[in-house]
């Protein structure tokens, strides 16, 4: 059903005309109403549409105004006419988005355990956006730095808008090496000023998001080539990966406010001195160790000669006996 036109000042004013005036000829009518008929014969045109005129009985030819009681009632007929159209649209697209998604997810490569994975962008785009948008009570996240563009975080930002309406919590783990990202950064600062708790940790071990204890993705992990990501639904699995993030939320500090990652611990270090020292101790390699800080290799190198410089080492050996001898690491 196409939608009807709207009743207009100059379209009144016709109809106005025509009922109190006896008038039916666009020039008078023109003249009277001081519009160009083109206006007025448009005006006309949408009266005829609207059910406000009819043809004149004592005028053949001619069309008459419309009682405005009688009117109304047409009118309002329309519109709810043209509502109960709109309104099975709406349940006709619903049920057929609805019955697609089914035939989505059915055709996806899950397992018998309830793993799906995704190797594009765009898959794993449907499939963020669809667990925002059934996301009821919390969305937790790891959040690497440097896995947020501006394009991605336009993109999600009304998702999340909704979310927080709805009464979502939120609660996002970054590095602390953020204040080095500058989107990610404003990102996490947009998503504080909303009531949402950011923390920060020396390291995290993949990118993560879990949604009400129903569903987890999981991407960075090693051995995963390009843009890709595992979907769990399985909530043994969910619940091991929210107790992960417990984990890493315990020890992790607020973005803002005491212990925030630039302020030394008692030890004197920060957390993310601390946590590359164990890093470097382990094993890991100078490019190893700057990624999972999430920082340059070269700013790895020059908090670990500052470190040095601290422990008074000509070596890095010599600088982990000092650490553990001062129960750095």
């Amino acid at each position: 059903m196409d939608e009807v036109s709207s009743l207009d000042q100059e379209t009144l004013a016709v109809y106005r005309a025509i009922l109190f005036h006896k008038e039916h000829d666009p020039l008078k009518l023109a003249q009277l109403l001081d519009m160009d008929t083109g206006g007025v014969e448009e005006a006309l045109g949408r009266l005829s549409q609207l059910s406000l005129l009819a043809p004149s009985r004592d005028s053949p030819g001619t069309l008459r105004a419309v009682n405005p009681s009688l009117g109304l009632k047409v009118l309002l007929q329309r519109e709810q006419d043209e509502l109960a159209a709109r309104q099975q649209r709406i349940e006709q697209n619903r049920a057929a988005l609805a019955a697609l998604a089914a035939e989505y997810t059915a055709s996806g490569r899950s397992s018998s355990d309830r793993t799906e994975q995704l190797d594009n962008v765009d898959d794993i785009r449907i499939r963020l956006e669809a667990l925002a948008e059934s996301c009821q009570r919390e969305s937790l996240a790891f959040h690497p730095v440097g896995g947020l563009t501006e394009e991605s975080i336009e993109a999600g930002r009304p998702l999340n808008e909704r979310a927080l309406a709805r009464g979502v919590r939120f609660r996002s783990i970054y590095l602390d090496s953020v204040a080095n990202d500058r989107v990610t950064k404003a990102h996490a600062q947009w998503m504080a000023e909303r009531n949402s708790e950011i923390r920060t940790s020396p390291t995290l071990p993949m990118r993560l998001l879990i949604v009400d204890t129903t569903a987890a993705v999981v991407a960075g992990l090693p051995g995963q080539a390009g843009p890709s990501a595992l979907l769990f639904s399985s909530q043994p699995v969910v619940l091991a990966m929210r107790a992960l993030f417990e984990a890493y939320w315990e020890h992790a500090a607020p973005l803002h406010g005491p212990g925030h990652p630039g302020e030394a611990l008692a030890c004197g270090l920060t957390p993310q001195e601390r946590k590359l020292l164990q890093l470097l101790s382990s094993g890991l390699t100078d490019d190893a160790v700057a990624r999972a800080l999430g920082i340059g290799v070269r700013t790895e190198r020059r908090i670990m000669a500052e470190l040095m410089e601290r422990l008074g080492a000509s070596s890095r050996f010599e600088a982990g006996v000092q650490a553990t001898r001062r129960q750095w690491i």
